[in-house]
C-alpha cells in the first residue's frame, strides 16, 4: 500500500532525530606540509555545497511557473461546467482530470516555495579570516572554520534538496496527467464527435429519400 500511495502521492520521509552536531573543538591531525593542500580541498567542499544550494533554488524557481498552469485549468474547468447544459460522462471525466492536475501543480508550487524559504545559513565573514598567527596556524584555523560552516549548513541545504525533489516528483506526475488528458481529447475528437455527426446527418438523409420516393 505504501508503494501504491507513493506512486500517486509521494511524501517526504520523516526527519531523523539528532541531525548534524557541530563539534565545538575539531582536532586537526594534518601535518604542516599538507595544510595548504587540505585547505584547498576543504574550500572546494565548501564551494560545492554553496553551488548545490544555488542550483536547488534555481530549479525551484523554474517550477513556480506551474501556478499559471493550475490557474488556467481552474478557469477552463469552470467554463466547461457553466457552458454544459447536462453533466454527461465527458464533462465529469474532464473536470476530474482537471482537479487531479490542479492538485499536482499546486503541490509542485508549494514545495518549490518551501525550497526557496530562508533558513539558518552560515557564511565565512571577516571575523573568521581576521586571525593572528603564522602561516600554519592560519591554515589550521581556516580549515576548522570551513568545516564548521559546512556542517552547520548541511541540514538547511538537505531540506532544500528534499523540497526540490518533491516538487520535481509532483511536476512529473502533472506532465503524465496532461498527456492522459490530451489522449482523451484525441479519442473524443476521433470517435465521439464523429459518431454524433453521423447521427445528425442520418435523419436528414432519410427524410430527403422519403420525399423523393413520394414524388416518384
Amino acid at each position: 500500500m505504501t508503494n501504491f500511495r507513493e506512486f500517486f502521492w509521494p511524501l517526504l520521509e520523516p526527519e531523523k532525530k539528532g541531525g548534524n552536531k557541530i563539534d565545538e573543538e575539531l582536532e586537526i591531525h594534518i601535518t604542516d606540509e599538507n595544510l595548504e593542500r587540505a585547505f584547498e580541498l576543504k574550500s572546494k567542499i565548501y564551494d560545492s555545497e554553496e553551488d548545490r544550494r544555488k542550483s536547488v533554488e534555481t530549479k525551484s524557481s523554474l517550477f513556480l511557473s506551474t501556478i499559471s498552469v493550475a490557474t488556467s485549468i481552474v478557469v477552463a474547468s469552470n467554463a466547461l461546467i457553466t457552458s454544459s447544459e447536462q453533466n454527461n460522462l465527458i464533462v465529469i471525466v474532464s473536470v476530474f482530470i482537471s482537479f487531479i492536475l490542479t492538485l499536482y501543480t499546486v503541490r509542485t508550487v508549494w514545495f518549490s516555495i518551501k525550497a526557496l524559504e530562508r533558513g539558518s545559513y552560515s557564511v565565512v565573514g571577516i571575523e573568521d579570516i581576521n586571525i593572528k598567527g603564522d602561516k600554519n596556524t592560519y591554515y589550521r584555523n581556516l580549515i576548522i572554520c570551513l568545516s564548521k560552516k559546512t556542517k552547520a549548513n548541511q541540514d538547511t541545504i538537505n531540506h532544500k534538496v528534499d523540497y526540490m525533489t518533491m516538487a520535481q516528483e509532483y511536476y512529473k506526475r502533472a506532465v503524465v496527467v496532461i498527456c492522459i488528458y490530451a489522449f482523451l481529447i484525441l479519442l473524443f475528437c476521433l470517435f465521439v464527435k464523429k459518431s454524433k455527426q453521423i447521427e445528425s446527418v442520418k435523419p436528414k438523409f432519410v427524410y430527403s429519400f422519403s420525399n423523393a420516393f413520394q414524388e416518384i
